[in-house]
């Protein structure tokens, strides 16, 4: 699919890993261009997990349909293909994000289209890319309709299930219960999520001030953590790498696994002190600690409408300060495309003329769509990506009467995949109709 025609290449799907003993894994042929079903189409990659102990083949229990962050973020980084189903965890540690709801629910994932996944990889080398086309046919609304796609494919009438649209997820969640033909679900939840007609400058400053607050609480805990993040920096900067790197550690910020988020906060600079160049790299890219391209045109047409993040860092660097010491993720933002090559180019380009933005449906109609069904909103405790407080706020207007409920939750970003936001899952769930 040369670029000539569409704006982009797209490169092979890889197929290692498709037959799976444990998983039902497959693809579902969709339109390009979710608009003209004339056009060329598609493969969206699909996993459906079975729950702990259960034959896929043999499972009937209820599903959830997990719609995954980003964007574009393949849905391995949720739970990676090579997982080690007999000793039911994550190959060399790592969190397992499906350890609790796998208990009583099967849970359907999907690559989103673009990734460098199974689902429609965008070559990212190509020097040709058209960032307003990858923006146009990659967006909210083309997850939303692909997520419904797949739902009909591999989830019968008769099956019950639920959505969780967390962080991005929300927004192809919002258009997802907009559509005209939606499958409706027995329930959906928004968790930690983007949500429609936020702000970008005001949702930058909040996301800003509560990193600032993470950092400072992570050195009152640990008052030699300068110590120890001059030494991680000294360690990247021995093997030739951008000392910046370490402030993907942003990422960490406030991620809760077993109660309190500080001490694997520490572990995790040990670990990097530990490794070696290429193993640094591979971890970092799989973490979704490095810049990203495909992110960054996505963000600015999903996210921040007249902005990219570039644009935004810029601003919210120069109204709220971190202390050199500190992790920022600002720093590592006005790094991306920044590698010498045409990529600084495109990237100028885009902050000076944005991607069009991806406009959702209107707030009637999402009102009207969340009065047709039962929707939770949680937010989370030390989220370093969308603060407990702005979270409420911003879910006020999707607010209806006898539909939505909102929770908090600890644990940070990801909360909803811990034990206490399944817990709060399951009482949710079991009250619905």
């Amino acid at each position: 699919m040369p670029h000539t025609t569409h704006g982009f290449r797209l490169k092979p799907i890889r197929h290692d890993g498709i037959q799976h003993l444990h998983e039902r894994r497959g693809f579902v042929h969709v339109p390009l261009d979710p608009h003209d079903q004339r056009g060329g189409r598609i493969d969206v990659f699909y996993r459906l997990l079975p729950r702990h102990g259960v034959p896929v083949d043999q499972d009937d229990s209820p599903i959830v349909v997990v719609i995954n962050g980003g964007p574009g973020i393949p849905a391995s980084f949720y739970r990676p293909l090579d997982f080690d189903y007999e000793r039911n965890e994550v190959k060399g540690g790592g969190l397992d994000r499906f350890k609790y709801l796998l208990k009583t629910h099967r849970v359907l994932l999907m690559d989103q289209r673009g990734t460098d996944g199974h689902s429609a990889p965008i070559d990212m080398d190509d020097e040709g890319l058209d960032p307003n086309a990858v923006a146009r046919l990659f967006s909210a609304d083309a997850h939303a309709r692909d997520t419904l796609a797949v739902i009909e494919h591999v989830v019968p009438r008769e099956t019950p299930f639920y959505v969780i649209a967390q962080s991005y997820g929300g927004l192809p969640g919002m258009h997802y219960l907009a559509l005209p033909e939606v499958r409706r679900p027995r329930g959906i939840v928004f968790s930690s999520s983007a949500l429609p007609f936020e702000d970008p400058v005001e949702s930058m400053r909040h996301r800003r001030r509560e990193q600032l607050r993470l950092n400072l609480h992570l050195k009152e805990v640990y008052p030699e953590i300068e110590v120890k993040l001059a030494k991680t920096r000294a360690h990247l900067v021995s093997l030739g790498l951008d000392p910046a790197l370490i402030h993907g550690l942003y990422v960490h910020l406030g991620k809760d696994v077993a109660g309190v988020w500080e001490p694997a906060f520490v572990r995790r600079l040990d670990v990097l002190c530990g490794q070696g160049r290429d193993e640094i790299v591979q971890a970092m890219e799989s973490a979704g600690e490095t810049p990203s391209l495909l992110n960054y045109i996505l963000s600015a047409a999903n996210f921040t409408e007249g902005h990219t993040d570039r644009t935004l860092a810029a601003l919210g660097s120069a109204e709220i300060a971190l202390e050199p010491w500190m992790i920022d993720e600002h720093v590592l933002l006005m790094r991306t495309g920044q590698d010498g090559s045409w990529r600084q180019g495109l990237v100028r380009r885009m902050d000076d003329a944005p991607p069009p933005f991806v406009h959702t449906p209107s707030l009637a109609r999402l009102r009207e769509a969340i009065a047709q069904n039962q929707v939770l909103f949680t937010a989370a405790d030390n989220d370093a990506f969308v603060p407990r407080n702005a979270y409420e706020k911003a879910v006020a207007q999707f607010t209806v009467e006898g539909h939505t409920e909102l929770r908090f939750l600890p644990g940070g970003h990801h909360a909803i995949f811990l034990e206490a936001g399944y817990e709060a899952f399951i009482d949710w769930s079991s009250k619905l109709k």
